[in-house]
């Protein structure tokens, strides 16, 4: 909701709800931190733990990284294209042609994540006959891999709501607020993206 608009109801001044919106997101990005820290840490202590060796079982080895890291590539692009769009809206143009490359590079980063997630070591379960991920290694990895997903397809939601309220004039350069919020939110994605990249690069193989 950009500021404008929100005033409209409130008695408040539109500096002070765009604070507080700027405050709500930045909450958000650090509740989403602590989740990640989580995961980044579990995946770690499993490494570093190894219990009977099922950290990587024997035959199974690490992932692609370079699908990893082409997945960081996409996703960083898809946040310069929003910084575009946020920039264009506060210089009087449109901020719909950056909001799109930006969804449609966040879509793209959405097909790799599944790949990457469908490429994780497996083996069949002689019980049920499933296909199921390999050892410690690949179960953390699985969770890791979910969570990029699960955030660029909200990155997906979100540029397309800065193009519908664009369409409808709610973003523009008197009321920037709603793609400033969300350009920061992207960052704090694409941030994240290359954080488990690099970690889930560097520390493979187990010390134990």
């Amino acid at each position: 909701m950009t500021a404008d608009v929100a005033t409209s109801h409130h008695h408040e001044s539109a500096d002070v709800v765009a604070g507080r919106q700027l405050l709500g997101v930045w909450l958000f990005i650090a509740g989403d931190a602590i989740i990640l820290v989580s995961l980044l840490f579990t995946y770690l202590y499993l490494r570093g733990l190894n219990t009977l060796h099922q950290w990587m079982p024997k035959g199974v080895h690490g992932a692609s990284t370079l699908s990893a890291w082409l997945i960081v590539a996409v996703v960083a692009a898809s946040a310069w294209a929003m910084w575009s769009s946020d920039q264009a809206t506060r210089a009087g143009r449109s901020a719909i042609p950056g909001a799109l490359l930006a969804g449609l590079l966040a879509l793209a980063g959405v097909v790799l994540s599944a790949v990457a997630i469908s490429d994780l070591p497996h083996r069949i379960a002689a019980s049920t006959g499933a296909r199921v991920v390999a050892g410690s290694y690949a179960s953390s990895l699985l969770a890791i891999d979910v969570s990029n997903l699960v955030h660029l397809a909200l990155l997906i939601f979100l540029g397309l709501a800065v193009v519908a309220r664009s369409r409808k004039g709610l973003i523009s350069q008197s009321s920037p607020t709603h793609v400033r919020l969300v350009r920061i939110f992207w960052v704090w994605v694409a941030f994240s993206v290359a954080l488990a990249a690099i970690v889930t690069t560097v520390f493979v193989a187990s010390p134990k």
